[in-house]
């Protein structure tokens, strides 16, 4: 496996813990959100046939399940997109409110989120530098696979994040 440390040694310690906030944050939500799309696929594909069925007949019925199931590529492109676009959103907010976020992070407890991250190593870059999509994808790919390393390191980064001191509410007005 390749070392990925280089890249991070070249950024601040408030750019690590913010891209590892960032990088949780999206692939907790890519998670939750393709369970959610996968569950509505599956809800639409058994109910589509019984209602076209109730109305047509059984052929109908399976041409409808077939269609639903057809679309579901679809359905997993448009969210990488939009997952895509959330990403670039919140790495250009970050950027924008990076001096407002900065003094927030004085709290010892967010170099841990990072140092985590550093303990190890996947052979892609690691969670706490700016990634693309198709390295978030990797991440993906590895939790929904359950690799016993990256879950483990993913639910210590979520009780990482629940612990962390919650930013003041007049942060956005900024």
């Amino acid at each position: 496996m390749q070392n990925h440390n280089s890249e991070n040694l070249e950024l601040s310690r408030e750019d690590r813990i913010m891209n590892t906030i960032v990088n949780t944050s999206i692939l907790l939500m890519s998670t939750l959100m393709g369970g959610f799309t996968e569950l509505m696929v599956n809800v639409t594909g058994e109910l589509a046939p019984g209602i076209t069925e109730a109305f047509s007949d059984e052929e109908a019925g399976r041409e409808a399940r077939e269609k639903v199931k057809q679309e579901l590529p679809e359905v997993n492109d448009k969210m990488r997109v939009m997952m895509s676009d959330i990403r670039k959103d919140i790495y250009l907010q970050m950027e924008q409110k990076k001096k407002d976020i900065a003094p927030l992070m004085a709290d010892p407890l967010f170099e841990l989120g990072p140092q985590k991250v550093e303990a190890y190593d996947f052979g892609i870059p690691k969670l706490s530098s700016q990634l693309d999509d198709d390295t978030l994808a990797q991440y993906s790919y590895l939790l929904v696979g359950e690799d016993a390393n990256f879950t483990e390191l993913f639910g210590q980064l979520i009780d990482w994040l629940n612990s962390l001191p919650k930013p003041p509410k007049d942060l956005d007005k900024k």
